[in-house]
């Protein structure tokens, strides 16, 4: 409880900074005056004296809810190219970058450029892999990125394998079913969208 004689302005004041400092669940907070003129603020009606809660005021009643989950569902705006369908993502919290979405690429590529960038480290003896790819047959060491998002969705320690699959810089690899597997998926051709829900 909290006493305060005029002015009432302090009063509110003390109120305002005991609301700020309150960490119970649910937040009430009177205001009400006793018959000597001190004006109080209680955070529960049962405080107040019987003869005073009829003159009691409700200053504030809120639940102290906590932060909503992250979603689970994203729509992204994907650009064309050509037949492919590109999107935006971030790495490691930190590069954007765009990526060709390739439901037929079991893993995702990232460009040399790009894995530097984003502070992708390859280690001194990588596991090196075959790929197939529409150039023909590619070997690429791969290596993991901590964070991979698409749309808020995050992934974390994607393996990627580290290769210049296109000779557009501005296309900085294949998003593969490694990522997109965690996802039901879902592309919207007429509103450019691609929809990504977690399993």
């Amino acid at each position: 409880m909290i006493l305060v004689k005029s002015p009432l302005y302090l009063a509110a004041g003390l109120a305002l900074a005991w609301l700020a400092s309150a960490h119970a669940q649910v937040l009430e907070m009177y205001r009400w005056t006793d018959d000597q003129g001190i004006v109080h603020f209680t955070n529960g009606l049962r405080e107040i004296p019987e003869q005073f809660r009829p003159y009691a005021t409700l200053i504030r009643s809120a639940e102290a809810r906590p932060a909503p989950p992250p979603s689970d569902k994203a729509s992204i705006q994907f650009q064309k190219r050509g037949d492919l369908i590109v999107v935006k993502a971030m790495l490691n919290g930190k590069l954007p970058a765009s990526f060709v979405v390739d439901t037929g690429a079991s893993y995702t590529t990232i460009s040399e450029a790009a894995a530097r960038e984003a502070g992708i480290q390859l280690g001194d003896n990588p596991q090196v892999l075959s790929f197939h790819t529409a150039n023909g047959m590619i070997q690429a060491p791969l290596a993991s990125v901590g964070s991979m998002e698409v749309g808020g969705l995050e992934v974390k320690n994607v393996t990627v394998a580290v290769h210049d699959v296109f000779p557009d810089p501005a296309i900085a690899g294949l998003l593969g079913l490694n990522f997109l597997s965690q996802f039901r998926l879902d592309i919207d051709s007429r509103a450019g969208l691609l929809n990504l829900e977690k399993k």
